[in-house]
């Protein structure tokens, strides 16, 4: 390793952050099923998922859980490598999206709302749908998939008080390690909502990673890692669109200072 890449791969372990070219590729899901109604663009059919998936394979790609992106990264050894994320922790990704991945061999990471373990998606408005209980985030970690949070209820976390800030996120990361007997390394930030407060609870609650939905340059690191939302429109022409103008959005955006987009919830 040349001088000036050591010295690079010391500053990025220290305070997490990455170079433009360097920004991995993460894919941002939340269910995988058929649905007759989906006004916030949650769900992919299983059939476009498949597709996605296949895509990935013919491309020599590789889907994996974000801590093992993330050690690839530490090691130089990404390349080829494709986050795939699940936030919410809905029955259907383990009953359908599980056998796909297995399919070509790929993992995931799925973030789980700590306290609504066996509930629904109460926080949207549209259709319920049923959310993993205790016992099913166990069988999805069995399945190999790693299981992360995404905050003990699903509030918006940017401008919240330290106090609730710390339950959401420090919390969250305590109830998940009891029941899975495991670390949780991993957090998705709810909505995408985050600011320096609550990247810096996520550093503190002793997290290795945190996904954001969108970034700029200033922000992103392991505390906020962009990803890339994939949606039931999103056929394998359109997901080589994005992945080859991911990059290049991120640079652009940050120059215009603009606002961005808002997310599927």
């Amino acid at each position: 390793m040349s001088t000036s890449r050591a010295v690079y791969a010391d500053t990025w372990r220290q305070d997490g952050q990455i170079r433009l070219r360097d920004v991995p590729m993460i894919f941002m899901y939340h269910g995988v099923a058929d649905v007759d109604e989906d006004p916030n663009n949650l769900c992919v059919s299983p059939a476009r998922f498949a597709e996605q998936m296949d895509w990935l394979a013919r491309h020599g790609l590789r889907g994996v859980g974000i801590a093992t992106l993330v050690d690839a990264m530490r090691a130089g050894r990404a390349r080829g490598l494709v986050g795939l994320t699940f936030d919410d922790g809905y029955v259907n990704v383990l009953d359908t999206a599980v056998p796909e991945l297995k399919r070509h061999g790929f993992s995931a990471t799925a973030y789980i709302i700590s306290d609504r373990l066996g509930g629904t998606n109460e926080w949207d408005e549209g259709p319920v749908w049923p959310l993993l209980t205790a016992d099913g985030v166990r069988e999805l970690a069995a399945a190999g998939i790693e299981i992360g949070s995404h905050a003990a209820t699903h509030p918006r976390l940017a401008g919240i008080g330290p106090e609730r800030l710390s339950s959401e996120v420090a919390d969250s990361r305590i109830s998940l390690a009891t029941l899975l007997g495991t670390e949780i390394r991993g957090f998705a930030y709810p909505y995408g909502s985050m600011d320096a407060a609550a990247r810096g609870a996520v550093r503190e609650a002793g997290y290795d990673y945190a996904c954001a939905v969108e970034a700029s340059m200033p922000e992103i690191g392991l505390m906020a890692l962009p990803r890339i939302y994939v949606g039931q429109q999103d056929d394998a022409m359109r997901i080589a669109a994005k992945r080859l103008l991911y990059r290049g959005r991120i640079a652009l955006r940050s120059r215009r200072g603009d606002d961005p987009p808002k997310p599927p919830r």
